[in-house]
């Protein structure tokens, strides 16, 4: 949604040559400003001979925030410029925007005899509730992956992504080129590697500092904390991979979230996915992510190969990072496949609803095949629906019982005589007993 505000500024000779500001209010929950103006730049001049076009004002435009922080100038030369997180115009700031009194910086250049009045026009494109496909575990030539930071952004886009973190091992001089593009955003990564563990810490440029190398549990938990203290998520990588599983204990360690899934569909997922399972049947809750583990391109493994889609409120990177680290969203195994939108009494996949007998919670799937197996899980039971064909929409709905939360599965047989294999899983949406109160966290 959309909404614009108009100002007419009159501005008279005695101003020529200073500089001054125009105050204009940003509403709460804004994810761009489109900023536009226009005045009466050219004007006739008529001679005996012929006619020309004379500049009789120039009106140069800049920004500052509700802040006073200075955002960008444009001079005279575009008469429409553009506010957002991660991708503002050539020459402005890619900035968070907060509510409150912004200020046009009006350069009044040049004005004529009797002054000029500029017409601005201010919009806003207001936060909604949108589903992001993305990638959340990347390598480039920057550690030991086959392609550039460009490389690996285009590559996403085309992939049907609309985010990417890029996380070479124990490397985040990358972070220093990464550049968002107008259908994709791009986000700083690291993923901290050892012998005893990998771990993503995603968001920001540099997430520790000093050499990445730790020898002990001490000095290793030192160091993630360090990196969620400076506002890194942390998420736990193929905790139970045979060849680098995390040796230094789960149980040892804050964290944001857990890579239940990582590249295709194997053994040591299927035994994190149980574990997580199992730890959310005691009340914990940790947010579930995958990612592709993409270096290079092979059989089963390809960017967004898992995707882990989250339903956020913009494509603004803080958006994307408040939705990854409350679970509000869905593992499925390409950016194409079967996806899953659940809510009860207003709440989405990661949030709490309030336990009412009267209250429903509603799966809705999209793109199932005929063969596939719907499951949905609580901590108290397992019940299984059998899609007999292909349906790009299926619901599922009941009333909520008492207990501490509903998530979905969705496995798919590929291969006969074989067993099928999850290609959704999703967050669970938790039940708060008014009588229980919440489940405990990490």
């Amino acid at each position: 949604m959309q909404t614009t505000q108009k100002v007419s500024l009159f501005i008279d000779k005695g101003r020529e040559g200073t500089y001054f500001d125009l105050p204009f209010e940003v509403p709460d929950n804004v994810s761009r400003i489109d900023v536009r103006y226009s005045y009466l730049r050219y004007s006739e001049k008529v001679s005996a001979s012929k006619v020309e076009m004379e500049e009789v004002n120039i009106i140069d435009l800049a920004l500052s925030d509700c802040d006073g922080e200075f955002i960008g100038a444009s001079g005279s030369n575009r008469n429409h410029i553009w506010i957002n997180e991660y991708s503002s115009s050539l020459g402005y700031a890619e900035t968070v925007i907060k509510p409150g009194r912004w200020n046009v910086i009006v350069g009044a250049y040049k004005i004529m005899d009797g002054g000029v009045t500029v017409e601005y026009e201010f919009t806003f494109t207001h936060k909604e509730r949108i589903l992001l496909k993305g990638d959340l575990h990347t390598h480039t030539l920057g550690s030991d992956g086959i392609l550039s930071v460009d490389e690996l952004t285009e590559a996403a886009r085309k992939s049907g992504l609309q985010f990417l973190f890029i996380t070479d091992h124990n490397n985040y001089f990358h972070n220093n080129i990464i550049k968002s593009r107008e259908d994709i955003t791009v986000m700083p990564g690291v993923e901290w590697t050892h012998f005893k563990g990998h771990v993503n810490m995603l968001g920001i440029k540099k997430a520790y500092d000093g050499p990445y190398y730790t020898n002990t549990l001490e000095e290793t938990r030192e160091k993630i904390d360090a990196a969620r203290k400076k506002g890194a998520i942390i998420s736990i990588n193929h905790p139970f991979c045979p060849s680098c599983g995390f040796k230094w204990g789960l149980e040892n360690f804050e964290y944001d979230c857990i890579e239940i899934w990582n590249g295709p569909m194997k053994k040591a997922e299927l035994d994190c996915i149980a574990w997580w399972h199992g730890e959310l049947c005691k009340g914990r809750r940790i947010p579930a992510v995958g990612g592709s583990d993409f270096h290079r391109y092979e059989p089963g493994r390809g960017i967004g190969m898992p995707a882990t889609c989250i339903y956020a409120m913009s494509r603004a990177p803080s958006d994307i990072y408040a939705a990854i680290r409350q679970g509000c969203g869905y593992i499925t195994y390409e950016p194409n496949g079967p996806g899953v939108y659940a809510e009860c009494d207003g709440k989405l996949l990661g949030e709490t609803v309030d336990y009412g007998p009267d209250k429903n919670i509603i799966f809705q799937f999209t793109r199932l095949r005929g063969g596939d197996v719907v499951k949905i899980f609580t901590d108290k039971s397992n019940e299984e629906i059998q899609c007999t064909s292909n349906t790009e929409k299926f619901i599922w709905e009941k009333k909520i019982e008492k207990v501490l939360f509903y998530r979905a599965e969705v496995y798919r047989p590929y291969v006969d005589g074989l067993p099928a294999v999850p290609v959704l899983i999703s967050n669970p949406v938790y039940i708060r007993s008014r009588a229980g109160g919440e489940a405990h966290g990490r």
